[in-house]
């Protein structure tokens, strides 16, 4: 979910009442997605985005890469036909 923090500023948190996992902050064009961390040294940039909801979106699939549980984008045709 999108926690706003400020003006152009969202946390990424799992729900409500969870620890922030990502920071999008609004700035130009665009939205630049952080990996968050209270230590300014462990935070990670993870790509600029065109809206808080894509970088959000970005976010959940950024994890779900680093558990194994998405090899990367395949074409909506090839999933169909199993050819993935």
């Amino acid at each position: 979910m999108l926690d706003e923090i400020g003006h152009d500023r969202w946390f990424v948190r799992r729900d409500a009442d969870a620890a922030p996992q990502a920071l999008i902050e609004r700035f130009g064009g665009g939205y630049r997605l952080t990996l968050w961390s209270l230590v300014e040294t462990e935070q990670r940039p993870l790509g600029v985005f065109t809206s808080a909801e894509q970088a959000e979106t970005a976010w959940w699939r950024h994890l779900d890469r680093e558990r194994g549980q998405r090899r990367g984008s395949t074409s909506a045709r090839a999933r169909r036909l199993g050819e993935d």
